[in-house]
């Protein structure tokens, strides 16, 4: 390869890679062990110069090799595979603390897309006597070690991105920003399943006292 060629593959790689060592991924692959996520997510954007010297010595099948395992699904990536199928959704939507909530039932479902790479839902409903559409992705970066998802529906025209773990227990808790009338808030998504034909999310909003407050529950149960 070039010089050209490689600055531009190594440019490609920077970004996303995204990690401090190409070599300890390869070495690690998706089943590396767990770490202080904030401080990769932190290192992510700043490839430093003597990474990037590192990354110019490499040959270029260790550069394919090392790219290969970042577009490897792995592990975690089964870990969505139970999210496949056609489900109906139970919603309850707190829309005023002191009434009770609203409550509803809907349609979701989820295929797999790019290779089992990511998930695509596509969930529908009717909201408040409107006909309501909501579309997802979600998948696990290998670079960052984090799952992740992005949200768009017909009450909006924002995309909203959320990142999150899933704990020993099988529990995924994903965390992202809510954007309101008033202003741009953070919000909470805990997922949990009940078997395999059932799952549950959970809707936090944050609070001005810090605390979570429950705004939302689907229910999920399969077909």
């Amino acid at each position: 390869m070039n010089t050209i060629n490689r600055k531009s593959v190594l440019a490609f790689a920077a970004g996303s890679l995204a990690t401090a060592s190409i070599a300890m991924l390869i070495a690690a692959g998706p089943e590396h062990k767990d770490h202080d996520h904030a401080d990769h997510a932190n290192h992510a954007d700043k490839v430093t110069q003597p990474e990037m010297d590192e990354m110019m010595e490499m040959s270029t099948e260790d550069m394919m090799a090392a790219m290969a395992v970042l577009a490897t699904p792995g592990e975690h990536h089964k870990a969505l595979e139970k999210s496949i199928g056609t489900w109906t959704a139970k919603t309850s939507f707190v829309m005023d603390p002191a009434a009770p909530p609203t409550e509803g039932v809907g349609t979701m479902t989820t295929e797999w897309v790019l290779g089992k790479r990511f998930t695509k839902s596509v969930f529908k409903t009717n909201f408040m006597g409107d006909d309501f559409e909501g579309l997802a992705y979600a998948g696990y970066d290998i670079a960052h070690e984090q799952y992740v998802s992005t949200w768009m529906d017909t009450m909006s025209t924002k995309i909203t991105s959320m990142t999150g773990q899933i704990d020993k227990d099988g529990t995924m808790t994903m965390m992202g920003m809510a954007t309101t009338p008033m202003g741009d808030n953070p919000m909470k998504m805990v997922t949990t399943w009940q078997g395999d034909d059932q799952w549950t999310d959970q809707f936090y909003d944050l609070m001005p006292d810090g605390s979570w407050y429950n705004s939302a529950t689907i229910v999920y149960t399969r077909n």
